[in-house]
């Protein structure tokens, strides 16, 4: 039997990873913003796209971290998957771009069958980018001390790839090249990855295959899987309900979009890694996962009750000082983004972030590595294809983006509640933790301000809102404003004026 190799993840290996996320995420972008034109909507297109693509990484991440166990050369594995993915992104961008004449008339032949086309020529591609993760955990083999650990990194790591990938297609790439020629970078970086990670294969030793047998399936751990993918769909679904509550303050659903999920990988980035280090070392397994998630419901439900007019004006002071000393409006603009993301999304998503190498320490086999994280990485994206879906056709339309969101903090909270009582020797005791957890976000959620969106528009404005809607293409509020020639109407469509009833 062939010698163990180092346990510890390389900065080559991860530096593979992090490239490989930025790949990913320029492929997202862009096929966003082919999909508004595909399917009219841009809230579906958003819908779409997210649940096309977390289609694709869940069946990837399934299928090849069964494969990475198998095979006596993940790293070559991967090499493979990246030139796989290079060919499929570059036939999906061009399929995409024909599509729009092809769907229309599929809708009118087959109904809503027509929105398999979109969906399946993201999940084609997806599904070999979800592969990346496990080879590259198989090529290591972190002993049962090291698991969470080697997996948060690398999981880390493939993230924070993600967030630059995101900030470089809408700030440099399809500015710079457009939207084929973005696709024509990623494919180039694609190339080169598995040109690196084949140097690496030459000069490092394989690993050792078939050390066990089969594991078996303990309730703990089917447990911690359900647990975790039901994580997965209220995680996207606050994406969904961000990228559209988002928009009021930066007044652009394309930016907007692109902002939302650079922020929510970077919480992701900072959770991961910093709950990592310490994640193999934690006694209490079960509550402290559930009580991440909780708390990640807590603090969503939290950052939406206190907006206020505090926020605006925070943006206008801080754009108008960088303004003035770097005469910029580009770093203007982008400091006033960051500004609404950073209080609205990232203290939920740096607790999500910490759940995974939490849920990792739970689920995942040392001896099976490959295989266990590509099935928690497999569930929590199939669940949140499914958290995306709802959110946006059902939730936002019935309950508006207030109501969304406490529902989906509801959930949070019952899934660590779960977490919580499953904690070996808490028992009866647990009780006192769960009931008042669950107590404090079911009221928080039913008192949540369903106008809060609305109110500070007119805040902002010096108005009154006269009326206020909420649906999957946006929000459109009237707000009536004084001069002093007197009161006039102005309505309001994403937070943007587009008419009014006097000059």
């Amino acid at each position: 039997m062939l010698a163990r190799p180092n346990t510890k993840s390389t900065p080559g290996l991860r530096a593979l990873l992090f490239a490989s996320g930025v790949a990913a995420l320029v492929y997202q972008a862009i096929w966003i913003k082919q999909l508004s034109l595909v399917v009219g909507i841009e809230v579906y297109a958003v819908t779409i796209g997210i649940s096309g693509f977390f289609t694709g990484l869940a069946g990837g991440a399934a299928i090849f971290g069964r494969i990475a166990d198998r095979t006596a050369q993940p790293l070559l594995l991967y090499a493979l998957i990246e030139v796989g993915i290079a060919v499929t992104g570059i036939a999906a961008t061009s399929a995409l771009s024909a599509a729009p004449m092809v769907f229309v008339m599929l809708q009118d032949s087959v109904g809503w069958l027509a929105w398999s086309l979109p969906f399946s020529l993201i999940a084609i591609p997806a599904a070999l980018m979800g592969g990346t993760l496990p080879p590259l955990l198989a090529s290591i083999q972190p002993d049962e001390s090291h698991v969470a650990r080697e997996a948060g990194r690398l999981y880390a790591a493939n993230t924070a790839g993600a967030i630059v990938g995101a900030l470089l297609t809408i700030f440099v790439v399809v500015p710079a090249f457009g939207i084929f020629g973005a696709a024509l970078f990623a494919a180039a970086l694609n190339v080169l990855l598995a040109l690196a990670a084949f140097g690496l294969y030459r000069h490092r030793q394989p690993p050792t295959i078939g050390r066990q047998g089969p594991r078996a399936v303990t309730p703990g751990v089917s447990l911690g899987l359900a647990l975790y993918a039901v994580a997965g769909g209220i995680a996207l679904g606050y994406e969904v309900v961000w990228t559209q509550a988002i928009v009021q303050f930066l007044s652009t659903r394309a930016v907007a979009f692109g902002v939302v999920l650079a922020t929510y990988l970077l919480g992701l980035v900072i959770g991961s890694w910093v709950f990592a280090r310490m994640a193999d070392r934690v006694s209490n397994r079960w509550s402290t996962f559930g009580f991440l998630i909780a708390g990640a419901g807590i603090a969503a439900i939290g950052a939406f009750a206190l907006l206020g007019p505090w926020l605006p004006d925070l943006q206008d002071w801080l754009g108008d000082a960088v303004r003035r000393s770097t005469d910029s409006r580009m770093l203007e603009m982008c400091l006033r983004f960051a500004v609404a993301a950073a209080f609205l999304i990232l203290p939920a998503t740096v607790l999500l972030g910490a759940a995974f190498p939490a849920a990792a320490r739970l689920i995942v086999d040392s001896a099976h590595a490959g295989r266990d994280v590509g099935y928690v990485l497999a569930v929590n994206t199939a669940f949140g294809i499914v958290g995306s879906v709802l959110t946006g056709f059902v939730l936002i339309p019935a309950l508006g983006l207030a109501g969304s969101l406490g529902c989906l903090a509801v959930g949070a909270a019952i899934v660590g509640a779960i977490a919580i009582s499953k904690q070996e020797g808490f028992g009866v005791a647990s009780i006192r933790y769960v009931i008042p957890l669950l107590g404090v976000v079911v009221v928080s959620a039913v008192f949540l301000p369903h106008d809060k969106l609305a109110t500070m528009l007119a805040n902002a404005r010096g108005g009154e809102v006269v009326a206020y809607d909420e649906g999957p293409a946006g929000t459109v509020a009237v707000i009536e404003q004084q001069t002093p020639r007197g009161s006039f109407r102005r309505l309001y469509i994403q937070g943007v004026s587009n008419s009014g009833d006097v000059m």
